[in-house]
């Protein structure tokens, strides 16, 4: 489902991807499926240098929003048009690897229900924006305008004060891009989750079979050294995607960081510091809907992002709280099956650090979320400071 998901969006532009005869997949420049990925980065990037002009004539905090979304966008785009041409020998890489005993059955099962709930909660989070819009125009706008073309200007600003000109036809093809946009900022999360959950779940396996092993009164050196290389094929495994795909980590922890600061910012300088904010933006209408659908659209839009981020991080530290497992079973092998090889696989579970990473920066384990909500904080002071 993700993979479908990705494709619908542009990204990951391989034909053939869904097969599952690696030599069957293609990746060329001559495919519709490149074209269209092209074509959305290189509105993405024009979305992005018209907000950093809006920066550059006006600093104000309520303008990093657009460019704070536009950013990781085509960052995005254009991650995955590089990463398609290695996707090919990454899967040749994948089946090289010989790990189908301890891929478990039901993985892809997993993936797809985590993938349709993220869907789910995308889509509340979409629809509750596009009725808190739809509400206002409808109730809060004193004078008459046409209702498509006020909803457009509202999803647009940032274009609109370029005086682009106004029409049914363009406000359609921004809805479409607002959609697809939306969609690929919080395809990022899911698809490193997908990730995780699949190579968390080999490890999980071959702990099983380590653990199993340690129990054992007395076990041959060979069936250490047999185990210990199945070891280093799934951590090799790891650091292949990891190598592929922590460029794409350090997107989404800076795009999640950059949303969560702002939505906080916007609630509390905003929504709780001004009680009477929807008397100004809502005039008039003490019995309207808007003053219902409004802040409850700002409360789930809220928790949503900081779930999305909790959810996305505690699941991919689960790489790395898998790869120590073993070590603890390791340690309490019997005095019967203890060898050199159990030496060496200790030195080597101990030594090595097996986890996804932010282009090598960072490690995602659940240590580094302490510190990004400690990060988050002390940047919410900032923008309270910089508000005043």
């Amino acid at each position: 489902m993700v993979i479908i998901w990705g494709q619908c969006l542009g990204l990951n532009p391989v034909t053939g991807i869904l097969q599952k005869d690696v030599s069957k997949m293609r990746y060329t420049k001559c495919s519709f499926q490149y074209l269209y990925a092209t074509t959305i980065a290189l509105i993405q990037i024009v979305a992005t240098l018209i907000n950093v002009y809006r920066l550059y004539m006006d600093p104000n905090v309520d303008i990093v929003g657009p460019l704070t979304f536009f950013t990781p966008l085509c960052l995005t785009t254009l991650f995955f048009i590089r990463t398609a041409s290695k996707w090919i020998p990454l899967m040749n890489e994948l089946v090289d690897s010989r790990l189908d005993e301890y891929i478990q059955p039901n993985v892809i099962k997993q993936c797809n229900i985590t993938c349709a709930l993220y869907l789910v909660t995308c889509i509340v989070e979409h629809l509750m924006s596009i009725l808190s819009n739809a509400v206002h125009i409808l109730q809060c706008v004193e004078e008459k305008v046409d209702f498509v073309e006020e909803y457009v200007r509202r999803i647009a600003a940032w274009l609109y004060e370029l005086n682009v000109p106004n029409n049914r036809w363009f406000g359609i093809i921004l809805q479409y891009l607002n959609i697809l946009n939306t969609a690929t900022w919080n395809y990022v999360d899911i698809f490193i989750v997908c990730i995780s959950l699949y190579l968390a779940s080999i490890i999980e396996q071959i702990n099983k079979k380590i653990i199993a092993t340690a129990n054992k009164n007395y076990v041959p050196e060979s069936t250490w050294a047999s185990l210990r290389k199945d070891y280093n094929r799934v951590t090799n495994l790891i650091k292949l995607f990891d190598d592929s795909f922590c460029g794409l980590v350090l997107i989404a922890f800076g795009s999640d960081l950059c949303s969560i600061c702002l939505q906080l910012y916007h609630v509390i300088a905003k929504v709780i510091r001004s009680p009477q904010l929807i008397d100004k933006i809502c005039p008039g209408n003490d019995s309207s809907v808007y003053r219902i659908v409004y802040p409850l659209y700002v409360s789930y839009s809220t928790i949503f992002l900081v779930a999305r981020f909790l959810a996305m991080s505690l699941v991919a530290s689960g790489v790395h709280s898998s790869s120590l497992v073993s070590l603890r079973a390791l340690y309490s092998v019997p005095t019967t099956s203890y060898c050199k090889e159990v030496e060496r696989f200790q030195n080597q579970v101990d030594s090595d650090t097996v986890a996804l990473s932010g282009l090598h920066l960072f490690y995602i384990t659940k240590n580094l979320i302490l510190t990004v909500s400690g990060t988050i904080l002390t940047y919410e002071l900032v923008l309270l400071q910089y508000n005043s």
